[in-house]
């Protein structure tokens, strides 16, 4: 879960959030298209080393990072709830340390962790939180480390994502008329009322007009970087930041970390596996044609002595 997920959002109340996170809890189905990219990472990469989880929310990874013998885990989150879960679902493990920490000065000294995790962590947060992220990221690392940093993709901001066989102009329809009886900036609650209906939408992006009504958003160039957008998924819809690929790829290099490769984890094998096992949410190929999220592969200059 984020950093610090809804301090850019003024406008919503910390209940707003809360039921956010609670239905995330209940239903992380991210985790279960997310895994097959990271059990052969998880079982390469984790055992021996020592590993931070960025925004570690109910601590689902820093769970994974111990269970694949992980050396020691220090997750930390800006929301104590959040924290408190973490705690309890890594209970069984000793070398799992779970505390409140903000991104943007992380509670650790430098030149420690072999691999961090950054997962939808850049688009939570206020562009100077998000540089500040990288140059966290770069400090806490040691020479030789690595990082894995997932955001969104800009050409899926164009796109709309639905389940397979949905009607996309009913959908369409639908969702026009719901925007024209929202009133001027709704709230993230009625935002949610509004769009409780759209069982078809695994994914859309919507923004404020200049009058303050929510659109939807299919033109990338008209947003700018750090915009706040609505990202409606299956689950729940919640604001988030808009970067663009450059920007995240500009903000690590310029903190010092190099690009080693960048991954898009929706292939079309996932996609079928993940249809076999989840035949309730049918994913078409567009999603990996147009991946909503892609996985950068960072790594800090050096050489770990340790």
């Amino acid at each position: 879960m984020a950093v610090s997920q809804y301090q850019h959002a003024e406008k919503y109340e910390s209940n707003e959030v809360d039921l956010y996170h609670k239905k995330i809890l209940k239903e992380p189905q991210h985790l279960a298209f997310f895994s097959p990219t990271m059990a052969e990472y998880l079982k390469k990469e984790i055992p021996g080393k020592k590993i931070l989880d960025i925004g570690c929310g109910p601590g689902h990874w820093s769970y994974k990072a111990a269970e694949h013998g992980a050396k020691s885990v220090d997750g930390f989150d800006i929301q104590e709830e959040m924290v408190e879960l973490a705690k309890k679902a890594n209970s069984k493990f000793n070398m799992v340390k779970i505390q409140v920490g903000d991104v943007m000065c992380m509670p650790y000294d430098d030149n420690v962790f072999d691999v961090a995790f950054s997962f939808y962590i850049t688009c939570a947060l206020r562009p100077e939180a998000c540089i500040k992220h990288f140059e966290e990221l770069y400090r806490v690392l040691a020479p030789g480390g690595k990082a894995l940093v997932v955001a969104h993709s800009r050409p899926a901001f164009e796109k709309l994502f639905l389940r397979s066989g949905a009607d996309k102009t009913a959908v369409e329809e639908k969702i026009t008329d719901q925007l024209m009886h929202l009133k001027q900036y709704p709230s993230l609650s009625e935002i949610n009322y509004a769009f409780q209906s759209f069982n078809e939408v695994l994914r859309a992006i919507f923004t404020l007009d200049e009058n303050g009504y929510l659109q939807e958003t299919r033109e990338v160039g008209k947003l700018s970087i750090g915009q706040i957008v609505w990202v409606k998924t299956q689950i729940t819809t919640f604001p988030d930041y808009f970067y663009d690929d450059q920007f995240i790829q500009q903000q690590s290099n310029a903190a010092g970390l190099n690009i080693d490769r960048i991954e898009n984890y929706y292939t079309e094998e996932r996609r079928i596996a993940y249809n076999n096992t989840n035949p309730e949410v049918k994913l078409d190929q567009d999603i990996t044609d147009t991946p909503p999220y892609v996985m950068y592969h960072l790594s800090k200059p050096g050489t770990n002595l340790d």
